[in-house]
């Protein structure tokens, strides 16, 4: 049986069996997905951070799914564990099951049918039907070396990987796109209108500092030392995009209290001097492009 007919028959089967299945496949978890003392130091606020046990089978290509996801909602964040208080019991090796990104996905599907979506729906929805997509129909090879590993254990041709997704959503009573043209033309026009807004963004930006260049070269001797500060603090971190003083975290208190030791008229005049080396700058920009 092809993977794409062995997926197929987990989505047919209820959770019970397809855990049942997934075990016989890959077999049983050898240690706990969190080390028990730490777990338990953790939930008494002794430590920050759970340990983890040696349960991840990544290098083989595979993810580590909790049996009780039906039960609860991300129990392997620890943030999860301790506002839920989430037993121990259920990261015991004997409540891990093993599986690829798309037995995985079928598994989430499962439990959104057998729980009316209490549970599985945000990782179903957030991330693991957005990595299938991502891998199998955008064709985008994964950067980390595990990723790569779980991209290749369930390879799937975009054709194949667009049907399987179909029957999930209708698993979950959800529609999707009709053809797999129909979601690539979908993708073009969201990427379009994704370069449409930068580009607008980009405008806005440029239309903001010249606003704030008009507005500077109006300031005076008699401004008030917080008009030519506040000038002198958002002209630059508009230059570069905006990410000048934004990369050292410079808030204007900050600026203001690192400008203490010139005099008003010393700022200003250096502003002045900023705001026209950027128009020489300008200029050499345009005769580089004529």
């Amino acid at each position: 049986m092809d993977s794409y007919k062995e997926y197929l028959n987990l989505l047919s089967k209820s959770y019970e069996e397809a855990i049942d299945w997934l075990l016989q496949k890959y077999g049983p978890a050898q240690d706990d997905y969190f080390r028990e003392s730490s777990y338990q130091r953790f939930m008494n606020g002794e430590i920050k951070n759970i340990t983890r046990g040696k349960a991840s089978r990544t290098i083989e290509g595979l993810y580590c799914h909790h049996i009780d996801e039906l039960k609860w909602l991300k129990i392997s964040d620890q943030n999860f564990v301790k506002e839920y208080k989430i037993p121990f019991e259920n990261q015991r090796k004997n409540r891990l099951v093993y599986c690829d990104l798309v037995e995985h996905t079928i598994l989430h599907v499962l439990i959104i049918n057998a729980t009316s979506s209490e549970y599985g729906y945000p990782g179903y929805e957030a991330f693991l039907k957005p990595t299938i997509e991502e891998w199998y129909l955008d064709t985008k090879m994964p950067n980390p070396e595990w990723m790569k590993k779980c991209y290749v254990k369930s390879f799937l041709e975009p054709p194949k990987a667009f049907e399987l997704i179909k029957e999930m959503q209708k698993v979950i009573g959800e529609s999707y796109f009709n053809t797999l043209v129909d979601y690539y033309n979908e993708k073009k026009k969201i990427e379009e209108k994704r370069m449409k807004w930068q580009e607008q963004l980009k405008q806005n930006r440029i239309d903001a500092k010249e606003r704030l260049i008009k507005n500077a070269k109006q300031l005076h001797y008699k401004s008030s030392r917080s008009e030519i500060v506040s000038a002198s603090y958002f002209i630059r971190i508009d230059y570069k995009n905006g990410m000048e003083l934004y990369n050292n975290c410079i808030t204007l208190k900050e600026y203001d209290h690192s400008m203490k030791k010139y005099m008003k008229e010393e700022i200003l005049d250096e502003l002045l001097v900023y705001i026209e080396s950027l128009s020489e700058l300008g200029g050499e920009e345009n005769n580089k492009k004529e």
